[in-house]
Order: C-alpha cells, then structure tokens, then sequence
C-alpha cells in the first residue's frame, strides 16, 4: 500500500485522455458531392519536427476508397489504396520515484552546502581574526603610549612632592643642628603629614605595557616599592617628631638661656673611699634633687643629698686638704652630657640621624669627589627622573 502511493499517476494529473501532447483523432469532413463515406479515415500522423498537419487535399479530389480496378492492370499497383495508420493512444504510464534515494541525495545536498558554509566561515573568520589581531596590536601600541604619557605624569608629581620633602628635612636638621639660634622644628611633624606620595600599586592596574623596554617597565615596580617604603619612613618620622617635641624643647630653651642642671657628684673618702687593696675610689652619685643654675658658676650648699646604688645618705662639699669623712664634689653637666649623653640629648642625636637617613633616601648618596670610583645607590628623584624619561619616550612612540 506504501509502494502504490508513492507512484505517481500521470493519468490522474493529466486527464483521462490520451497521452500527454497527442490530440485525439477527429474525422475529416467528407467534400461536397462525394459519395459517402463509412468509416472515418484518422488524420496522417504528423512528421517528427513538423509544427501542423499534413498537406490539404486539392479540391475535386475524391476522398474516400477508391474504384475497384483489374489486378492485372500495370498500373494497379500504383492507385490502389495503401494501408493508413491509425494513431492509437498509448496506455498511461506510471513514472515511479524513489523517495529514499532522492533523500539520500538531499541529504548529501545538504551535508556538501554546510560543509561549503564552514568552510567559508572559517576563512571569514580567520580572515577575521588575523584582522582583529592586528586592529587590537594596534589598540594596544595606542592604549600603551596613552598609558606611558599618563604614568609618566603621576611620576613627575610624585617627584615634585619628594623635592618638596626633602627641602622641609633638610630645613628641619638645619633648625636642629644651629650653633646660634637653634630650634626645635615644630612645624615639620605637619608638614611631613600633609605630604603623601601618590605612587602606589594601583597606578600599574590595567595598563598596557606593549613596547615598554624592560628597564622602563622593571623601574616602575621598582619606584612603587621605593615610594611604599619613603612613605613608611615618613610617618616613623613624623611620630618621632611628636614624641620628642616637648623635651628637646625645654632643653634648648634652658640652654638657650644660660641655664644649667647638675645632676650629679663624686663621693670622696669614707670608709667606701678605698678599695681592699688601699686605693682611693670616687663613686658617682645621683643629687637629690638636681642643682639648677644660670651662668657658669653654680651655687653649691654645703650639706649634700646624694643617692648611689640603691641607698640615700648625706654628705658635704668638699673643700679642700685630707679626705678623712665622706665629701663631695659636683659634676660640670657639660662634660658630663659628652660623656654620658641624657635621654633628652641622645633623643636630639637619634632624631637628627633619621631625619638624614630620610633625606639620603631621597637626595641619594652622590657621586665621590675626584677621581674616586665607586658605586654610589641613587635616590628617588634621580629614578624619578630616569623614569619620566623613559615613559616619555615609550609615549612619543620610541622617538
């Protein structure tokens, strides 16, 4: 039942007549006056190629059987009738199709067209992607010189704020370290505050390093480490400062006044005034409270107050001829402090010598004097500068 309905009948698609293209037969008229005729006569079947009919019969030609003439005639042969053809409709065909086979050819169809596409797509997109590699390699050479031009600016004011913070220390030192007129600098621990060095990691975030030289890129990481650490010891400064303000100030202000403090004596004689072996020892003792003066020439009372390992007891002023009972004689504060600087004069000298330590960070070590050949570690602004330099020219395209 499948196999009939997959055959198709032309005889339903093209009529119940006859073959498709071939006209039925129709009988041709009989001319006028001429004898009836009984059966119709098919009409000559049409030459292959030719557009119409046959020839038309001349009038006054019988049309029809001709007279019955004497076999033995010559001539008989030559009008006796011949036998006409009669067309006679072919019987309908079927025309059968295999559909699996034309599947089967439109798959093949399909598969060879989608082969074709990928084929094309995969040109398109190589094509494509050889196109968009270099349109992005030149993205990037635009994104990295945009980048340079931009990173060498942020380099240029970290430089400016490390310049302005070296001139401050330098200032401060001075204010310190003066003969005359010598100051505590109370104004730096501020000024160090309000200066921030901006030149973190997150100025490398999403930049394009394309055509950086390494040296370029390398001091880059390198100045972010550098700035990280300037800022840290910054502010180990800027607290020292704090710190240390109130007592090296009351000491300058005392000796900018011709002040004094005597803190200590020698203790002479008595029964601790020799050792087992008889030598003579003097011991150093805390005054309790300490001696304050103006001028040079301290006033110093006769009965003393001193303390010496752990224990209080009294004792007098020397003056002068046989050490027989304890006495004492006082400590000049000046030679003292040389020799056993206080708290409050080494504070001086510690805040003194990180103030240079930070100013070396900065200005660096310089070049040696003459011909001396050494290798010398440079400062911030000299990578600064170097630095700049070379972003410049990474942002001007190599030029």
């Amino acid at each position: 039942m499948a196999e009939e309905k997959k055959k198709i009948d032309l005889k339903a698609r093209l009529g119940k007549g006859g073959a498709a293209g071939v006209p039925a037969p129709t009988p041709t008229p009989a001319p006028v006056g001429s004898a009836p005729v009984s059966a119709p006569i098919a009409a000559p079947t049409p030459m292959p190629g030719a557009s119409g009919p046959g020839l038309p019969v001349p009038p006054g030609v019988p049309v029809g059987p001709s007279p019955a003439f004497d076999p033995n005639n010559p001539l008989a042969a030559v009008v006796a009738p011949r036998p006409v053809s009669v067309a006679v409709p072919s019987h309908p065909q079927r025309i059968e199709v295999d559909e699996m086979a034309v599947q089967q050819a439109a798959s093949r169809a399909r598969r060879t067209g989608m082969i074709f596409a990928l084929v094309t797509l995969v040109i398109g997109i190589g094509g494509g992607f050889v196109a968009g590699q270099a349109k992005e390699a030149g993205d990037g050479r635009t994104q990295a010189r945009n980048d340079a031009k931009e990173l060498k600016d942020s380099v240029d004011a970290a430089k400016t704020k490390i310049d302005d913070m070296a001139t401050k220390l330098e200032a401060g030192v001075k204010q310190l370290q003066a003969k005359e007129g010598r100051a505590f600098p109370k104004d730096l621990a501020n000024q160090l505050g309000g200066i921030n060095v901006d030149f973190d990691g997150t100025k490398l975030a999403g930049r394009r390093f394309s055509g950086f030289p390494q040296d370029v890129s390398g001091g880059l990481f390198t100045f972010v480490t550098n700035v990280t650490a300037l800022n840290e010891h910054k502010n180990a400064v800027k607290n020292l400062l704090t710190k240390l303000e109130k007592p090296i100030t009351e000491q300058i202000q005392m000796a900018s006044s011709g002040q004094h403090t005597v803190q200590y004596v020698v203790v002479l004689g008595g029964p601790s005034g020799k050792d087992p072996g008889g030598n003579y020892v003097a011991t150093i003792a805390g005054l309790v409270p300490p001696l304050s003066f103006t001028g040079d020439t301290p006033s110093v009372p006769v009965d003393l107050k001193v303390t010496a390992a752990g224990q209080n007891f009294g004792v007098t002023k020397y003056k002068g001829g046989a050490i027989g009972e304890p006495t004492a004689m006082y400590v000049d504060p000046r030679s003292f402090d040389a020799v056993c600087p206080s708290d409050t004069r080494s504070a001086v000298a510690q805040l003194a010598i990180k103030l240079g330590d930070l100013i070396l960070e900065i200005r660096g070590e310089g070049k040696p004097a003459g011909d001396i050949v050494a290798d010398t570690k440079p400062g911030l602004l000299e990578q600064a500068d170097t630095l700049s330099k070379g972003l410049e020219k990474v942002a001007n395209g190599g030029k």
